[in-house]
């Protein structure tokens, strides 16, 4: 019961059905869902350790807000993060996993035709997880997890304001699959990074998006 209190209310900040600085009550949420408040601290205390809320007192929790500063470094981190998964993962890759990047980029187009953004997400963010995967270092992918939530609920926010179609999304992640069946390590970490940061470069000379 907790994973699926979890799933609701994950899904429910990251498409911002409950609004930054929105107040989350255990005992509102256990009886919309007919549950205990045991499943529902459970998963208040799993999305409060990927920051998607915080707990201000006893019986309320607030979701966060989004500080573009923050989101900032966040992606900033991100780069190097991938940076160094991605010069391991190159060595390693097969072409098979290379197909399995590919397959989840048609899922991006095809949830990105349907103007299915959090899908979209979804498929993106598998992508980058599994670029960290097959580096096989745990510690990179324990890195990279804790910024899941924070990454998605951004994305939804922001990238639609920001590119012409939604399938655009998808598109920039075939120069790296391209990178690495070629195996071309300096190329495809510098295009990993670009592509973690492209979005800072559309917001122009500022990093507040309109």
């Amino acid at each position: 019961m907790a994973d699926q209190v979890y799933t609701y209310l994950r899904t429910a900040i990251v498409s911002e059905q409950y609004a930054p600085d929105a107040r989350l009550v255990e005992l509102e949420i256990a009886n919309k869902m007919g549950t205990s408040q045991g499943p529902v601290r459970e998963a208040l205390q799993r999305l409060e350790r990927e920051g998607l809320v915080t707990k201000q007192s006893h019986s309320a929790t607030f979701v966060t807000t989004v500080s573009i500063d923050e989101m900032y470094e966040l992606f900033s981190i991100r780069s190097v993060i991938e940076g160094f998964a991605i010069r391991r993962t190159v060595e390693r890759i097969t072409p098979e996993q290379c197909d399995q990047l590919q397959e989840l980029v048609e899922a991006m187009r095809a949830a990105g035709q349907r103007d299915n953004m959090l899908e979209l997400t979804e498929h993106d963010l598998q992508f980058h997880r599994l670029i960290c995967q097959w580096s096989g270092s745990a510690t990179l992918q324990r890195a990279w997890d804790p910024l899941y939530g924070q990454t998605q609920r951004f994305v939804v926010r922001t990238h639609k304001k920001y590119f012409a179609s939604l399938t655009d999304i998808a598109d920039t992640h075939r120069p790296i699959i391209a990178a690495l069946r070629e195996q071309d390590i300096d190329h495809v970490t510098e295009l990993i990074q670009e592509h973690i940061m492209l979005i800072w470069s559309l917001f122009g000379n500022s990093k507040e998006p309109s």
